[in-house]
């Protein structure tokens, strides 16, 4: 295992069970920013808990997305609220003033 992968499996490893972290902070924290995709291929060869890592966004990629869920749910995660979008008013016509 290299240093990185070491890096890597520790940080993941420090997550609280039920949370996420993104890839691109476990780069941050390994010691490689902006190597989040360096992040994902590591995950895919060591034995850590991978699927407290997601996207930027706290989104998760397709692929892997209902598995991810099912075992962040078993940890005791909650998706987060979906903020109601607000409906904007249609707009008026401008009337001419002649």
């Amino acid at each position: 295992m290299t240093g990185f992968q070491k890096k890597v499996a520790r940080e993941v490893k420090r997550i609280p069970r039920g949370t996420t972290r993104s890839y691109g902070e476990i780069a941050i924290r390994a010691g490689r920013p902006g190597a989040p995709r360096a992040v994902v291929a590591v995950l895919r060869v060591i034995d850590v808990p991978w699927w407290r890592v997601a996207r930027k966004g706290g989104t998760f990629a397709p692929q892997v997305a209902r598995e991810q869920e099912q075992m962040l749910r078993q940890e005791g995660w909650r998706p987060p609220r979906k903020s109601a979008a607000r409906k904007k008013a249609p707009l008026e016509k401008k009337r001419r003033v002649d």
